[in-house]
């Protein structure tokens, strides 16, 4: 039975997503109003030596990890009969860019994948812990199959 009207779907590239999508299509009214996102973290240029700071241009490296998630997030909203915009490719921090991306959006549910592996983590990820800290909407954190 749905439950939510709006949704996101957290997605990782590196990560199996089937069963997030699955899981979003089966409690989201209409699966129209589900959003896939992938947050791109931001990439800094740190000093390569002491005294003698080198800063990269990573802009071509950001630019086809930009193309690849956006690849895949079509793949995946074709596989899972999604709207063919349904995705949406953000920047920064990736639990305060998916938190803000849902309460901007008025979403009513946020599903994010878990692995369980690290610290807190031992129950949460850090990146899903951080998303229900302090998240104005549900959230249903699915773990994740090894």
């Amino acid at each position: 039975m749905p439950l939510y009207q709006k949704t996101i779907v957290a997605i990782d590239p590196c990560v199996e997503s089937n069963d997030l999508i699955e899981k979003a299509i089966s409690i989201t009214t209409d699966k129209n109003n589900i959003t896939l996102v992938h947050v791109m973290e931001i990439m800094c240029a740190l000093p390569t030596a002491p005294y003698a700071p080198v800063v990269l241009d990573t802009s071509q490296i950001e630019s086809q990890v930009k193309n690849s998630a956006m690849e895949h997030l079509k793949a995946l909203t074709e596989k899972h009969s999604l709207q063919p915009n349904a995705f949406k490719i953000l920047s920064g921090s990736t639990a305060a860019a998916i938190k803000a991306h849902a309460e901007d959006n008025n979403c009513d549910a946020i599903i994010i994948g878990s692995h369980g592996r690290h610290g807190l983590g031992l129950l949460l990820g850090s990146t899903s812990s951080g998303v229900i800290h302090g998240c104005t909407c549900d959230v249903l954190v699915v773990r994740l199959k090894e």
